[in-house]
């Protein structure tokens, strides 16, 4: 009966000690992934909350966005430009279409002018994007900018400058080997080949002003999609570490208690301390057992997400492939470049959707998995706790002359400084969780404000160049009203697609940079502590 009396005791503290970790991770209170709208091409497996799984402190996470952030700005580049190439193909096919009903011009001599813009077109990414990652790797191999971040990302930024006048170059000459083409393949006459010209870039144009808002949207959807899996990691991270304070908690509620039974009386302490001293070891041995299973559980559990996101990707992927060719098809015929550019937009609208989609399920899916092996892992420890704490109870009763009510108040002190814990805790847990809400909110902010001073830089570089253009033209007195016109409109297309890769390239460059002193900061940090416990061990 006495036994039953304390183990009825010791529930009541394992109620009360649970509490303070029942933060479901995936409930509407502490997480809440809704569905972005944009389109993100994550191609790469290793994004969304799996790989946060084997990092725990807040700087290692805030690490890991930072590589995510980075990743995903590549990988929505790389969609983008993808984009470009195919609609620009179907727009110059729209203008052949217009030709080949007039019978100027043949089938054949279609398709071999629009193979070759296509061919050019994925050559100048090809090229350029091996030369940018060829300089970007020497400059951080470059040991004058290992230990200054502002010089590298200086260097970065003339890196920028000089593919971006490649690029403007590269697509001039694009330009010149189409007309070439609608010349001497298709027999266009002079008259003929500038109409077809004047329509591709006019259109060109618009194409480049839609992908540029998309740019600009997709990214604020890969904010936000990053804060939403730093709330789940950073949860996460503090939810273990509770766990971890509580065990401690645990052990010091006790030795207080008793302490205070053992007042006055060295025998009784000695035994008591002998029985604590062994509790301790055993308790401390559980905790160090189950924190490396659940390291080993995350481990394999990330591994069988990743797989699935990369399976579940690729198999999108395939089907994005599919549905671009079906989009070519749907459009080869098309008379007019205004229901191209439409038809373009409600298909990447149609993807937008069904991709976001599948990364917000993606993001909720793990995050779930992850927020059940924690809690069936606490459970486990819960459980072999609770078998050492009624081993100290009955060693208690056995081994030393307390009575059953000196036991029961002993574990009923134990519970009373237990709810001082949960409460202190729980105190705390709701402070972090605004304060980490305000953290986001701020980030959010920040991004917004760099992205829109990005903006008006290229504004201002895009507005002296059409000044300096402007004075130019006019000591063309020898060109006619038409062919400034052609002048200006080639050149504003120039301008704008320059415009939008140098805003890509920069806002890309802004997130290496941080990445890097993310990883700096933790670097100097580590650094410091062994220099400290060198100090120390010295000492």
């Amino acid at each position: 009966m006495e036994n039953e009396k304390a183990i009825g005791i010791l529930m009541q503290e394992r109620e009360v000690a649970s509490t303070q970790n029942s933060t479901n991770l995936s409930s509407t209170d502490s997480i809440s992934i809704s569905a972005p709208s944009g389109d993100i091409d994550e191609s790469d497996s290793m994004l969304g909350v799996t790989p946060l799984m084997a990092v725990h402190s807040s700087e290692d996470i805030a690490a890991e966005i930072s590589r995510q952030d980075v990743q995903a700005t590549i990988n929505l580049e790389e969609s983008l430009n993808k984009n470009r190439n195919m609609v620009s193909v179907q727009v110059l096919r729209v203008l052949l279409n217009k030709l080949l009903k007039q019978d100027k011009l043949n089938d054949e001599a279609a398709v071999a002018i629009m193979m070759n813009l296509k061919n050019s077109l994925g050559d100048i990414e090809k090229q350029l994007e091996n030369e940018r990652r060829q300089a970007e790797a020497k400059i951080k191999a470059d040991e004058r900018f290992a230990a200054d971040p502002v010089a590298m990302e200086t260097e970065m930024e003339k890196l920028q400058a000089v593919l971006g006048h490649k690029m403007n170059l590269m697509v001039k000459e694009q330009e010149a080997r189409v007309r070439r083409d609608l010349l001497k393949t298709a027999g266009l006459s002079e008259i003929e080949m500038e109409e077809v010209m004047a329509g591709y870039i006019e259109e060109a144009m618009k194409l480049d002003q839609l992908l540029a808002g998309q740019y600009e949207k997709e990214s604020q959807v890969i904010q936000q999609q990053l804060s939403e899996r730093l709330l789940v990691a950073e949860l996460a991270s503090q939810k273990q570490s509770q766990q971890t304070a509580e065990v401690q908690a645990n052990i010091a509620a006790r030795k207080v208690a008793l302490n205070e039974l053992a007042v006055n009386n060295e025998i009784l302490h000695k035994r008591l301390d002998a029985l604590f001293q062994d509790y301790e070891r055993t308790v401390l041995k559980l905790q160090e057992k189950h924190e490396a299973g659940l390291l080993k559980q995350q481990k394999a559990l990330a591994e069988k997400l990743q797989q699935r996101r990369s399976d579940r990707l690729a198999a999108v992927e395939r089907k994005k492939e599919t549905e671009r060719h079906a989009f070519c098809a749907r459009t080869d015929h098309m008379m007019h470049a205004d229901s191209l550019l439409q038809a373009f937009r409600d298909f990447q609208q149609k993807q937008s959707s069904k991709m976001n989609k599948l990364l917000t399920d993606m993001d909720k899916d793990e995050a779930q998995e992850l927020e059940s092996l924690m809690q069936e892992a606490k459970a486990d420890r819960d459980r072999d706790m609770q078998m050492a704490d009624e081993a100290f109870i009955n060693k208690l009763q056995d081994q030393t002359a307390l009575s059953s009510n000196e036991v029961s108040g002993l574990l009923q002190r134990h519970v009373t400084e237990m709810r001082n814990f949960t409460r202190i805790k729980e105190s705390e847990r709701q402070q972090y969780a605004i304060v980490l809400k305000e953290r986001l909110a701020n980030r959010q902010k920040r991004w917004q404000e760099e992205y829109g001073n990005m903006q008006r830089e290229q504004k201002v570089l895009a507005e002296q160049q059409e000044n300096t253009v402007a004075k130019v033209m006019e000591t063309q007195t020898g060109l006619d009203e038409e062919a400034q016109m052609q002048i200006l409109l080639s050149h504003h297309y120039s301008i704008q697609r320059l415009n939008n890769q140098l805003t890509m390239n920069k806002h890309r460059q802004h997130k290496l940079y941080e990445s890097l002193l993310t990883k700096r900061a933790i670097y100097e940090e580590a650094n410091t502590l062994c220099h400290f416990y060198k100090k120390k061990t010295i000492l």
